[in-house]
């Protein structure tokens, strides 16, 4: 794919990768789809990356090693090997501003002129051992705190502020949970118009449960480090909000419904969802929530995952629970996801409402009036 080419989707289906195998695609397509216009320090990055491993001109040792520490590990979209890649390389400048990066990748205004071939060739030297650790062991993970809206904002159509009834929370691929906490912190979205989002507010949260399959503790120092790692360089407004929710979540102990993140492949659990909503009051609806999950996960397990959710949440009695998936598309702008509320119908079926969409960052949403008012009445029935 050429650089240029903006018609790919960002969840356009990649067969399972390990090794460095296509690593020079998928450095095109995320410099193209990802990094262009939002992060100029990762796209020079990115492009030395492809010439440093493959080409005429790759380095044969990195290419080497970098194959050897992803040899047993499964990628399966296209940006998952340079977001770790980069992630990894962050981390390393973040700590020392003598690393060979620092002046790229970890100040507040990155100077573009130290990302160079011969900085990332020194970056990824066999000194750097918690590169090729991290490489190794961790994943890469978003923790945005601006996400909560997915929730939050259909609390509001719901009617739950206010403390109307109790609301209980599992965040799917929660990674360190802070969207759990999402009613700590509010980050002023906006509507399609630019008006101030109505989200919930006053709201009676009775239980905050989390589930990735490589969970971040953010009592941890160094799982704090990776967090800010995964953000871009330049991203302070992000980084900002990351640090608030990490101080609140140090804090959450105190909190009525205290957040809780079990290590656990999504595809199971749907089967823990019984038992979580029989811990809950009868009063209570329960928001099962997700922000793009879906693409990082194989297609068996994600198959085995949607189809759970929906032998789960059909049966139930209305207004009990609602999936609330904000997932990217084929038919999407690349960088834009769509928010689809899934709602048991009362007879055995379940009724699916596209609210609207926003950005993968977001800071807006538009909603979709019929899909908030659909949903908005259905909640009202009595």
């Amino acid at each position: 794919m050429s650089n240029g080419n903006k018609s790919v989707p960002a969840s356009a289906p990649l067969p399972c990768r390990s090794g460095i195998a296509g690593i020079e695609e998928d450095l095109d397509q995320t410099e193209a789809l990802q990094f262009r216009g939002r992060c100029l320090p990762y796209v020079r990055a990115a492009r030395h990356l492809r010439g440093i491993l493959g080409g005429p001109d790759r380095v044969t040792s990195i290419a080497a090693a970098l194959e050897r520490v992803w040899a047993q590990r499964e990628f399966h979209i296209y940006f998952s090997r340079p977001f770790l890649l980069l992630a990894a390389l962050r981390a390393e400048a973040l700590a020392s501003a003598a690393h060979p990066l620092a002046r790229g990748f970890a100040t507040h205004e990155p100077d573009m002129s130290a990302v160079t071939r011969e900085a990332l060739v020194a970056a990824l030297s066999p000194e750097y051992i918690g590169l090729w650790v991290a490489l190794a062991t961790r994943s890469p993970q978003t923790n945005e705190v601006s996400r909560a809206v997915v929730w939050k904002w259909p609390a509001e159509l719901a009617g739950l502020s206010r403390r109307t009834r109790p609301l209980a929370l599992v965040d799917v691929g929660a990674s360190g949970g802070l969207n759990l906490i999402g009613d700590r912190f509010d980050d002023g979205w906006t509507d399609g118009g630019g008006l101030p989002l109505r989200v919930v507010s006053d709201v009676d949260v009775c239980l905050r449960i989390g589930f990735d399959l490589r969970p971040l503790d953010f009592l941890v120092e160094q799982d704090v480090a990776w967090g800010r790692a995964c953000l871009w360089p330049g991203a302070d407004e992000r980084a900002a909000r990351f640090e608030r929710a990490v101080d609140e979540w140090r804090k959450s102990s105190q909190l009525k419904a205290r957040p809780i993140v079990h290590k656990l492949n999504a595809a199971l659990v749907p089967g823990r969802l019984a038992d979580i909503l029989a811990k809950v009051p009868e009063k209570a609806v329960l928001f099962i929530y997700q922000t793009l999950v879906a693409e990082y996960m194989d297609r068996a397990k994600r198959k085995q995952y949607e189809d759970g959710m929906r032998r789960w949440l059909a049966p139930l009695p209305p207004r009990r629970a609602v999936w609330v998936e904000a997932e990217s598309a084929p038919d999407r702008p690349s960088g834009t996801v769509g928010i689809d509320a899934h709602l048991p119908d009362g007879s055995g079926g379940i009724r699916t409402i596209n609210l609207g969409w926003t950005s993968v960052h977001p800071t807006s949403v538009h909603g979709r009036l019929a899909g908030a008012k659909e949903f908005t009445e259905y909640f009202a029935t009595t």
